[in-house]
């Protein structure tokens, strides 16, 4: 028994099917808890005799057979065929891939919109791998010291207790070596199975390392470039070389965001070895199957690589491949020539790849002004950089109390219907009572977190609660609604409609602004009882807080916030948005599900009032939000309010789930790739 319950542990189906999870929970709730979810180190801890024992009760028994017919149902699910009229494997590139907080290999949005494209992916059936890091202490926990500033811990995870199998080769555990200047690296591989999809991690945390390239892959975003460089070249290149040992043929190439860069120089080596062909052919068809996601909206968000270190790394490698130093280091500069100029891993990307997006519309035209440098002399309207708007993975983030009264009103699988389809108007048939009653158990569900890791005493929950939960970058302007002090405390503190706030997010250990910025918040939060922070934020607080609050914070400078994925979660989830038209919200607004701060910021002058747009968010909550929430009939229910959350749901389920975007990549970037290589590869002067 111990052997399939490891098997269902090691399918990331767990992540968001929860009759599984329930499964494991039920095996010992306790353990569960103490595990953070992660049932993996649950079952190692039970072992064979706990699990019989655990057995032995009727609930863990029907609690098992829950969980099998829900893997089953998932597996024999069949996804409309795709049909890209060529070849196609795609191989998913990214630093980062946020998944659970069982595997904590992920630093927040970025991470997790990537394991969302894995589990979406698996949804609908698409050839897809993912390729990344394996790190054995991740991006860091956070703690907050007795003056409110955060400092960071970075414990080992131990191996054995990740839901990953180690890949095997032909002669035992698959070992790749990677090009470090004049000298070598050896990358072990992993596998994390996501439903249908295959993600590869890599490790340089072997044996047969020396002890400085053993570290090569500890930490997530490390902020160092001679230690930056080294993970990026493991994962661009080692990724490339992993595929090619295991066998995998992709032909579409996907670098989300600039970190795996090199897997193009990587490919046309490749092309040219074993094809014979020139450095100009093999770029022609190489680049004719990368797609390139941008996700930054300024420039200082990429990452820059000195010249000289660059050499000290590269060069050997790039000698190899036939290209030669400089012509590589213009490929990232703004400016060719430059010999003072950093290579910037965005301007390779964009440059290499035929298929380049942004995050969402307004993303797309900030990113056209950005990088316009990459095609010299072409007007900015004509720069070939495009948007596919992110979304998030529906059954992961919608609360499963949520999730079954759709299966009940809308049909089994309603995170796989259209916006047009007509059963979404059975939204309007779930009772006002039901559907008020869940969301407040969600509350219920926050409040008891936010207090059981010793904050939140004040907090009440049956009042107006704001979530703020996001990377605490000094453009987020966490402490905006802090502006005026006085009028924030009369919010908090009236009698007939209190309001109550809840933080949670980390800052950069290198980001010294946004360190003092959530100080600023924490100790705000030791002083009013209708505030709270939320320690160390992973994938379960972001989960609970999308869940239970009533509003969605969000107020970063307009044309700095990319797209901006939570306020996709708390959407679905009935959670109204109160945000800046920026990212996916400057699309995805409309006045039936939420508010918009109005701000003067254009795209030819994006310079922000701050005071100004604090004065608007707080007149909104006066005269719009709290007023709404507040108005009940004669059940207390707000029937205005309920109405917004079920347009909410509708709207935000199915205009913006990952299940669109990557069939919107497949369709824009995926499959016109694969067609084009497939004409590259046919031409007759380009031999076999």
């Amino acid at each position: 028994m111990l052997d399939e319950l490891n098997d269902i542990a090691l399918d990331l189906t767990w992540t968001w099917e929860p009759r599984i999870r329930a499964l494991f929970e039920t095996l010992d709730p306790g353990l569960w808890k103490q595990s953070r979810h992660n049932p993996v180190a649950l079952l190692a801890r039970l072992g064979v005799g706990g699990v019989d024992r655990a057995l032995e009760r009727p609930e863990a028994r029907q609690a098992l057979d829950a969980a099998r017919a829900a893997l089953a149902r998932y597996r024999n699910r069949q996804p409309a065929p795709l049909d890209a009229g060529a070849p196609m494997v795609i191989a998913y590139f990214s630093l980062e891939f946020g998944l659970s907080e069982a595997l904590p290999i992920y630093s927040g949005g970025l991470g997790v919109l990537a394991g969302d494209h894995l589990k979406a992916a698996s949804d609908v059936g698409l050839p897809l791998v993912g390729v990344g890091l394996l790190y054995r202490q991740g991006f860091g926990r956070q703690r907050i010291d007795e003056h409110g500033g955060q400092y960071e811990i970075y414990p080992e995870h131990p191996i054995e207790e990740q839901p990953l199998r180690r890949v095997q080769g032909p002669d035992g555990p698959l070992e790749v070596i990677c090009p470090l200047g004049d000298r070598q690296v050896r990358v072990a591989v992993w596998r994390a199975q996501v439903g249908r999809v295959s993600l590869f991690l890599l490790d340089t945390d072997i044996d047969t390392n020396p002890p400085d390239m053993r570290t090569i892959t500890d930490r997530l975003y490390v902020p160092e470039p001679l230690r930056r460089l080294p993970q990026e070249i493991v994962l661009g290149i080692g990724g490339m070389r992993a595929l090619r040992a295991m066998g995998i043929e992709a032909t579409v190439f996907h670098m989300n965001e600039g970190h795996g860069f090199l897997l193009a120089i990587e490919r046309i080596r490749e092309l040219r070895q074993r094809r014979q062909l020139t450095l100009e052919e093999a770029r022609l068809i190489a680049r004719a199957g990368f797609v390139f996601t941008t996700h930054t909206p300024v420039a200082a968000g990429s990452d820059y690589f000195e010249p000289g270190l660059v050499r000290n790394l590269l060069n050997p490698y790039l000698a190899d491949v036939g290209l030669s130093f400089e012509r590589f280091m213009d490929l990232g500069r703004s400016t060719a020539g430059d010999q003072d100029e950093h290579l910037c891993t965005t301007y390779v990307g964009l440059r290499m790849a035929d298929h380049a997006v942004g995050v969402s519309r307004l993303h797309g035209a900030v990113s056209r002004r950005l990088w316009k440098d990459a095609w010299p002399g072409l007007p900015e309207a004509q720069v070939p950089i495009y948007s596919v708007t992110n979304g998030v993975h529906m059954p992961t983030w919608v609360a499963p109390k949520l999730a079954s009264i759709l299966e009940r009103n809308v049909g089994l699988d309603w995170w796989d219907l259209g916006p047009e389809d007509s059963r979404w108007a059975n939204v309007e048939a779930i009772p006002d009572d039901e559907l008020w009653e869940c969301h407040r158990s969600l509350r219920i569900r926050l409040i008891r977190a936010v207090q059981e890791r010793g904050g939140g005493k004040g907090l009440d929950p049956d009042i107006l609660t704001i979530g703020f939960s996001r990377r605490f970058a000094p453009y987020k302007r966490a402490n905006l609604v802090l502006s005026d002090r006085n009028r924030l405390a009369r919010l908090l503190s009236s009698e007939r409609q209190p309001i109550q706030l809840v933080f949670a997010g980390k800052a950069h250990p290198a980001d010294e602004d946004g360190k003092r910025m959530l100080r600023e918040i924490v100790q705000f939060s030791r002083q009013e009882p209708r505030v709270a922070f939320i320690e160390d934020y992973d994938i379960e607080v972001a989960r609970i807080l999308s869940e239970g609050a009533d509003i969605w914070l969000n107020n970063p400078r307009r044309f700095l916030e990319a797209s901006g994925t939570s306020g996709m979660k708390a959407g679905a989830n009935g959670v109204l948005n109160l945000s800046v038209l920026d990212g996916w919200w400057d699309e995805g607004y409309r006045p039936d599900i939420g508010w918009a701060i109005p701000s003067g910021a254009t795209i030819d002058s994006p310079s922000t009032d701050d005071a100004a747009e604090a004065e608007a968010l707080y007149r909104l909550l006066q005269r719009e939000v709290i007023p709404a929430f507040y108005q009940r009939d004669d059940r207390d229910l707000p029937p205005r309010w309920l109405a917004m959350m079920r347009a909410s749901i509708r709207h935000t389920v199915t205009q913006f789930s990952a299940r669109r975007m990557v069939l919107d990549y497949y369709s824009q970037c995926y499959a016109p790739a694969a067609r084009r290589v497939e004409q590259l590869r046919l031409l007759p002067d380009w031999g076999g």
